[in-house]
């Protein structure tokens, strides 16, 4: 009776450091580049990212800016109509934390105004994208 007792808490033992060695894991998984957290800490003291993009026309090009341009970021910009995304894309800075950006026509983009929202940022070691700035800007017809 006394080793099926011993047997029971050692079991109960055992789920409970696994429940907290999930609970610890799942903190710091949130606390990632995109969640803020441990990372914050780390980004004491440098230059805050900023992202500007002047507004444009469709059919035409506008360029976004990205400060400060660490090595490996990106840019993405999504732009909607009604609501319903209307184009996505994907550009790589220039020497000069510039980025050029198409403004349409895209295959589900034909005409008119949009609203849209660029985003500067890097992908993590574990692909996760981690966004450093973001902006929203207009597209007129």
């Amino acid at each position: 009776m006394a080793t099926l007792r011993h047997a029971g808490l050692a079991a109960l033992e055992a789920l409970l450091i696994a429940i907290l060695v999930w609970f610890a894991t799942m903190t710091l998984a949130s606390a990632g580049p995109s969640g803020g957290g441990l990372i914050g800490s780390a980004q004491a003291g440098r230059d805050p990212a900023s992202l500007t993009v002047a507004g444009g026309r469709f059919g035409g090009t506008t360029v976004a800016t990205a400060t400060p341009g660490a090595a490996g970021t990106w840019i993405h910009a999504t732009c909607s109509q009604a609501g319903i995304v209307v184009q996505s894309v994907w550009v790589r800075p220039d020497a000069a934390h510039r980025a050029r950006l198409a403004l349409g026509p895209a295959p589900r983009w034909t005409s008119g105004a949009a609203t849209c929202v660029a985003e500067s940022g890097t992908f993590t070691a574990a692909g996760r994208w981690w966004i450093q700035a973001s902006t929203t800007f207009t597209v007129t017809p």
